[in-house]
């Protein structure tokens, strides 16, 4: 779930090291602000993206998508039904 959905790298199938230390005791894992680290991380990947020599971008896209689909409505496809975003919208 880290590594593939909330903070996922590139590659979308590893787990920072950095993020490890957080899941030590899991019964502390619901107190930690998943959103904001969420977040945080598609601003870093973003910043990342921006350097010229950069060929893709990691952090949360479905996050992404959905407040561009949201925000700048010409960029959503057009269907007769309204947009599903499972992950988001839990």
């Amino acid at each position: 779930m880290i590594g593939g959905e909330l903070l996922p790298d590139k590659s979308n199938n590893r787990v920072h090291l950095m993020y490890l230390p957080l899941l030590r005791d899991l019964t502390r894992v619901h107190r930690y602000s998943w959103g904001s680290a969420c977040l945080a991380n598609l601003y870093r990947e973003m910043c990342r993206a921006t350097k010229p020599n950069a060929k893709a971008m990691g952090g949360c896209l479905t996050l992404l998508q959905s407040w561009a689909w949201y925000r700048l409505p010409f960029l959503a496809p057009i269907v007769n039904r309204l947009p599903t975003y499972p992950f988001a919208s839990r």
